[in-house]
């Protein structure tokens, strides 16, 4: 027989709650206020929460360790007023009746998307987020992803986007909506990852490395990043790698120099040949003022790792 649940003691609805699964908690804390703080004073932890931007609908993706072994992700698209929750592939066999009026199953097996509707007619996209966010005691988003949007839905959906380490700009996302995605969204935004070159003749790449950012990712192997020494020289981030680089031997080299002190002995690897500094191993430069410069040189790339 059904049991009321909020008619069960304290014990017993905290043992419910450790039992129910994330999609459960989640449509529990959508029935009244009080359901909401049941769900949000369990503490229930999720490793990481993602939203991911498309025109006119927002994926929210929730990752959960299960039982310390393989992540499980839920995907929520929200939308005004309801949100839809993927549940996966199902798989619909066909069957038929035969002449003595059994059913046989045919072993024809289709796999069909399906979407569980939940609709709070109050909300909007941004306090399904809100909500999210809150019941799992989460202050900020692990990543935000910038897809196909236009600029309008780009000034709508700012108003209204948590905190996040990570902004992603996808390879389809248009340059002019990434670079005003970029500037308006860096206050909130610890990590930046772009995946196409959005830089032309009219757009100074500095702007960008002159960011107070944790972590900068250029990326895109098609069409390299033009790359000068007042560029390099304007950095103010702490983790900036940019794949693939174009950039002169020489402004590399005296990107160098100007980091070394002139008082150090002359370096035997071609790639930096001229260059003069203290040999503390095969690869670390120190300065006069004693600060280190790690190079690592590889085929492809070379890295500048200052340490402080």
């Amino acid at each position: 027989m059904p049991i009321r649940l909020l008619s069960l003691s304290v014990k017993d609805i905290r043992y419910a709650l450790q039992c129910m699964d994330i999609c459960d908690l989640i449509a529990l804390s959508l029935c009244s206020k009080r359901t909401k703080n049941l769900v949000k004073c369990s503490n229930r932890k999720v490793d990481r929460t993602f939203i991911y931007l498309d025109e006119n609908y927002i994926r929210f993706e929730i990752c959960e360790t299960i039982f310390h072994e393989d992540d499980e992700s839920i995907s929520f698209y929200l939308f005004d007023r309801w949100v839809e929750l993927d549940s996966g592939d199902r798989e619909e066999s066909d069957s038929e009746e035969s002449d003595s009026g059994e059913r046989t199953q045919k072993k024809t097996v289709e796999k069909r998307r399906t979407f569980d509707s939940w609709r709070k007619e109050e909300f909007t996209q941004g306090d399904w987020i809100a909500h999210f966010l809150s019941i799992f005691n989460e202050s900020m988003a692990y990543a935000l992803e910038i897809n196909d949007i236009s600029l309008p839905y780009l000034d709508t959906v700012k108003q209204f986007i948590p905190k996040c380490q990570t902004l992603r700009i996808s390879p389809i996302c248009a340059d002019n909506v990434a670079k005003i995605a970029f500037r308006e969204l860096s206050p909130i935004i610890k990590e930046v990852e772009i995946e196409k070159n959005i830089f032309d003749d009219k757009t100074d790449i500095s702007q960008f490395l002159t960011s107070d950012l944790r972590s900068l990712s250029l990326v895109d192997f098609e069409n390299p990043f033009k790359v000068t020494l007042d560029d390099l020289l304007a950095i103010n981030i702490t983790d900036l790698s940019i794949e693939p680089a174009n950039i002169t031997v020489k402004e590399l080299n005296q990107f160098v120099r100007l980091t070394l002190s002139e008082e150090i002995k002359q370096n035997r690897q071609e790639a930096f040949k001229g260059i003069k500094y203290q040999t503390v191993n095969e690869c670390l430069l120190v300065r006069g003022d004693g600060k280190e410069l790690l190079v690592s040189i590889s085929v492809k790339s070379v890295v500048f790792e200052f340490r402080v």
